[in-house]
C-alpha cells in the first residue's frame, strides 16, 4: 500500500546545524589569512547585506532550475518568502522523483556554495567568500534533507503544497523516522489528494512584503549614509 509522509522542519535541529556548519567553513578562511579587518563602515555593511539579500533569492532560484532541468514545468513551481516562520522558498507543487529533489537540493549548495567558495580563495575574495559561508550554512537543511532523502527507495515521489516549512514524501514503503525532520502526518495515499494545490508562481505573506521592504530601505540608507 503507497502512503504518504508529511514531514516539517525541525527548527532547532537546523539552526544547530546551521551554526556548526558555518563555524566549520569559517576555519580554512582565518587559517589562510590569519585575521580579518573588521573596521567595516556603513556602506560596506549595506553593500554586503543587499548582495546577501540577493544569494539568498539567487539559492532558491537555482532550487528551481534544478527541477527545470528534471524536466519540472516553471507553472508548477512556486517562489516566495514567509519569513514570519524564517525561510524563502522554492517549492514544487507538481510530485517529483527522487532524482529530481535531490538535485533540485543540492544546486544551491554546490553552485553558490562551493563553487563560489572555492573561486573566493582563489581571486582572494572576502566578500565571495562570505557570502559562500553564508549559503553553506543555511543551506544545513537541504544538505539533511539531500543525505536522508539517498537513505530512501528509489519509488519515493515529493511535493510541497504548503507554506515552505512541510513537505510530503510518498512511499510503497514504511518510513519511520527522517533525522532533522518531525513526521507529522501518515495515512493511505490517494492520487487526487493535492489536486487543489495552491498554484501562485509567486507566494509572499503580507508582513513579508513589508519586512523586506524595510530591509531593503535600511540597506540603501546605509550605502548613501
Amino acid at each position: 500500500m503507497r502512503k504518504y509522509y508529511k514531514f516539517e522542519i525541525d527548527t532547532m535541529f537546523a539552526n544547530i546545524l546551521c551554526l556548526v556548519i558555518t563555524i566549520i567553513a569559517c576555519i580554512p578562511f582565518f587559517i589562510v589569512r590569519k585575521s580579518i579587518d573588521f573596521n567595516i563602515d556603513y556602506k560596506t555593511f549595506g553593500i554586503f547585506f543587499l548582495l546577501y539579500l540577493f544569494w539568498m533569492l539567487l539559492h532558491e532560484a537555482l532550487h528551481g532550475i534544478g527541477h527545470i532541468l528534471c524536466g519540472v514545468n516553471y507553472k508548477d513551481l512556486s517562489y516566495g518568502a514567509n519569513l514570519e516562520k524564517g525561510v524563502l522558498f522554492c517549492l514544487v507543487r507538481k510530485e517529483v522523483s527522487k532524482k529530481d529533489i535531490l538535485i533540485s537540493l543540492i544546486f544551491p549548495f554546490f553552485f553558490i556554495g562551493i563553487v563560489t567558495y572555492i573561486i573566493g580563495f582563489i581571486i582572494d575574495s572576502p566578500l565571495l567568500i562570505f557570502l559562500s559561508i553564508f549559503n553553506i550554512g543555511g543551506a544545513s537543511m537541504d544538505l539533511t534533507m539531500f543525505i536522508q532523502f539517498i537513505k530512501l527507495g528509489n519509488d519515493i515521489t515529493y511535493i510541497e503544497p504548503g507554506d515552505g516549512t512541510s513537505f510530503y514524501v510518498m512511499s510503497n514503503h514504511n518510513i519511520d523516522k527522517l533525522i532533522g525532520l518531525k513526521k507529522k502526518e501518515e495515512g493511505e495515499y490517494n492520487s487526487e489528494m493535492f489536486l487543489n494545490r495552491n498554484n501562485k508562481v509567486f507566494d509572499i505573506t503580507k508582513t513579508s512584503s513589508i519586512l523586506l521592504g524595510i530591509l531593503l530601505v535600511c540597506c540603501i540608507i546605509l550605502i548613501f549614509l
